[in-house]
């Protein structure tokens, strides 16, 4: 049995769902992008996932391991593979993997929203040109309409799946604090009259910080970037008299 699901591969929202379907008898057996692979099974399993490289992936035996090789996937963006295991003994069920892997999840989140990205706009492109082929053949207005209608869901469909990536990417980028590429609220504060050099250590958890300076040197143009964590504000008079 082939099911759909959209997850990021190898992380925590993908293996719950893997294991619920477990809880139901079909156990995993190959994945083909965002189609998953399902055998019966009357042996309760858990299922587990881990990141290798290539040439780790290569070496890797079942034959004398308590885990069951379920599937592989091969990933592009970045190079690894996704090892699929499960486990039908007890005392190891209830085992608990921390594999500090954000970092290389953010990547992959990253990686399947730009595809579907990508998809959406091939769709949409291949749709215009088919609306302006209906058009010239004069199709009667109903048709149209439906096809209209179905090629809108058609196309946005890989947004909205691409929107869910989105929010799993920026709780990645929390935990791991990487926000290249990213964008980031930004708010601009300006200064007149500074008396003193502003201290821009003490403003540096906010965010980025970028000064520029107008042709009196005592006014600073400051550029805060994720300046939504506080005031900024008051955190600018802060670093300014040196509290």
């Amino acid at each position: 049995m082939w099911r759909y699901q959209m997850a990021v591969k190898g992380s925590e929202q993908e293996l719950r769902w893997l294991n619920q379907q477990v809880q139901r008898g079909q156990l995993l057996r190959r994945i083909r992008g965002n189609w998953y692979q399902f055998q019966k099974t009357a042996t309760r399993y858990q299922v587990f996932s881990e990141y290798v490289s290539g040439n780790v992936a290569t070496e890797i035996d079942d034959q004398h391991t308590p885990f069951k090789l379920l599937a592989r996937l091969q990933l592009t963006k970045p190079a690894v593979q996704v090892i699929y295991t499960g486990t039908a003994q007890t005392e190891l069920q209830g085992a608990r993997v921390d594999r500090q892997d954000a970092p290389l999840q953010l990547k992959i989140a990253l990686a399947q929203r730009g595809h579907l990205l990508n998809v959406m706009n091939i769709r949409l492109v291949v749709g215009l040109i088919l609306a302006v082929i209906v058009i010239s053949l004069n199709v009667s207005d109903n048709v149209a309409s439906w096809g209209m209608l179905a090629w809108l869901l058609f196309t946005f469909y890989p947004a909205w799946q691409a929107s869910r990536l989105h929010k799993q990417a920026n709780a990645l980028r929390v935990i791991t604090q990487q926000y290249d590429d990213a964008w980031r609220p930004t708010m601009h504060v300006f200064l007149k009259n500074m008396s003193t050099e502003l201290d821009t250590e003490k403003v540096a958890g906010l965010g980025g910080v970028g000064l520029r300076r107008s042709r009196s040197s005592r006014d600073v143009l400051v550029r805060l970037e994720d300046a939504g964590k506080c005031c900024g504000n008051q955190a600018i008079a802060t670093a300014n008299c040196g509290r």
